[in-house]
């Protein structure tokens, strides 16, 4: 496993806790993969795109059957891999090369960039409507100012917006739907430590509604900067993705994070186990909540997105691997490559 660590510019150690608590969870009590234990190897990086092909030399060279890259801002550690012969899955996908080179699986909840930030976009312009019953000709869209963060918010949050106000061409049933909808793109550096400028300039757009993806620790920052400028979710909806999940700091926020919206699928493992109807949300969340718990997620990391995502990564391997004569690395790659999109997932 690769993870970038120890940057402000990105740092997702949740992401390192929860997939050895997955796989300590699985070679306990569910028999490895094929009664073979899994083995963790881990290598910190921090976002630089000499760091990314540094740590995919280093696993390649130890030999590792198969790689877990959590998320990579670069895509430029995959040829290396492919190198070797060695799959990788990709648990957070947002980078065009996490969906088009071979051999390399992105089996992330909820999509990373490619499901989110469309996701974020079609809450926001037709959802929410109905949800407040409000009309939303506005959008603020602050984006978090990463390699990945442009593409993501030029393809997956202006494009698409431009659609559905017809200045852009495109399939969807929703093409010009509404031809009143502006928006407005604000970049958001990571680890900002005051993020004052950029919510002043969404807030003056007087947006209907804002959007935003990002780690967590600027997710917060920013509803932070909002709220000392008079903001509150009362006057204007926001909505967040999953990446920004993170109840400790949202318990901080205080009145600021109530009435917040959040997407993404990964965060049905975290609602409340009581008062869930039975089946496999429930099944899944009561493992997640209580397994990680059991084999050292601390109480703040289990309840951060990431952090689900993850342990969905090996619960999913896991649930490949029960089909498969024989485990191996390349066995595991060739299975995820024949899934057709129709197995429920972790």
């Amino acid at each position: 496993m690769q993870n970038l660590e120890g940057d402000p510019n990105g740092s997702f150690p949740e992401f390192s806790v929860a997939i050895q608590a997955a796989a300590d969870y699985v070679n306990a009590e569910l028999g490895g993969l094929g009664g073979r234990p899994i083995e963790i190897v881990l290598c910190k990086s921090i976002v630089s795109p000499d760091d990314s092909q540094r740590c995919a030399n280093e696993l390649s060279a130890d030999g590792v059957e198969l790689a877990i890259s959590t998320i990579n801002f670069f895509g430029n550690h995959y040829s290396i891999y492919a190198g070797s012969n060695i799959p990788v899955v990709a648990v957070t996908p947002i980078t065009i090369a996490d969906f088009t080179t071979p051999g390399v699986y992105s089996i992330g909840a909820g999509g990373g960039c490619l499901g989110v930030h469309t996701g974020l976009v079609q809450f926001a312009t037709a959802e929410l409507e109905e949800e407040l019953g409000i009309e939303v000709n506005r959008v603020g869209v602050p984006w978090a100012d990463t390699p990945p963060g442009v593409v993501c918010y030029n393809d997956l949050e202006a494009k698409p917006l431009d659609v559905i106000a017809g200045r852009e061409p495109g399939d969807s049933a929703r093409a010009g739907e509404n031809p009143d909808l502006e928006y407005i793109g604000v970049p958001v550096a990571p680890a900002t430590p005051d993020a004052t400028p950029q919510a002043t300039e969404v807030l003056d757009f007087d947006p209907d509604v804002i959007i935003f993806s990002g780690q967590g620790a600027d997710c917060w920052n920013l509803v932070d900067a909002f709220g000392r400028l008079g903001w509150t979710p009362d006057q204007i909806p926001m909505v967040l993705s999953g990446a920004c999940t993170d109840f400790a700091a949202m318990r901080a926020a205080g009145p600021l994070a109530e009435g917040v919206f959040f997407i993404g699928s990964g965060n049905t493992l975290l609602s409340p186990l009581e008062g869930q109807e039975p089946g496999k949300n429930l099944d899944d969340a009561t493992v997640y909540q209580q397994k990680s718990a059991e084999y050292g997620v601390s109480a703040d990391d289990i309840f951060k997105g990431f952090a689900t995502q993850g342990f969905s990564a090996i619960m999913n391997l896991w649930d490949v691997a029960q089909g498969l004569d024989e485990v191996t690395g390349e066995a595991l790659g060739e299975a995820l490559a024949a899934t057709d999109g129709t197995q429920p997932t972790f």
